[in-house]
């Protein structure tokens, strides 16, 4: 059970925006194509690219937070002691997740809402494409969750540091 779960994981984070990618990247150029060779304009090249550009970042973001390779901003937090820094972050991630977890109902439910709606050429509803909205929250609850977890083992005394402090201090 646990790789059927990593496997649709690996699905959800990698395949469908490289997939995504790669449709809107060639729907892009076939846009260029058309409007400026051709000179007859593609009427669902534009709706094509917003979807798979939404699926590409939404979903794209959630595999970076795996990997723990998100943008941070971390000035302060990499020039301090192994506990003071772990509080810090914790400290942080604590407000991610409270904010996080407070949208997932709220957005699931506007994601159900919004389905009456449909877009303009394919008539797909909007709640397929804000759907992995939902999935981005819940995934950036897990993975910041995991970063807690580290950061009340370095305030406890189990671990010296973490791991992203760690790496940050053999930067220096």
């Amino acid at each position: 059970m646990k790789k059927v779960l990593l496997l649709i994981r690996d699905i959800i984070e990698k395949y469908i925006p490289v997939f995504s990618f790669i449709l809107m990247f060639v729907t892009f150029v076939l846009q260029v194509f058309f409007r400026y060779i051709i000179r007859h304009p593609l009427t669902w090249s534009m709706e094509v690219i917003v979807v798979g550009f939404v699926w590409t970042v939404v979903l794209g973001a959630c595999y970076t937070m795996r990997q723990r390779s998100h943008v941070k901003f971390t000035l302060i937090y990499d020039r301090l002691p192994p506990i003071p820094a772990a509080v810090i972050r914790m400290a942080g991630n604590i407000i991610i997740v409270v904010t996080f977890v407070s949208l997932v109902f709220a957005t699931y439910k506007y994601s159900l809402f919004i389905s009456f709606q449909k877009t303009a050429v394919f008539r797909i509803s909007y709640t397929f494409i804000f759907m992995p909205f939902v999935y981005f929250l819940c995934s950036i609850v897990g993975y910041t969750l995991s970063e807690i977890i580290e950061d009340l083992k370095v305030v406890s005394g189990k671990i010296t540091d973490s791991n992203d402090h760690k790496a940050a201090g053999a930067l220096k």
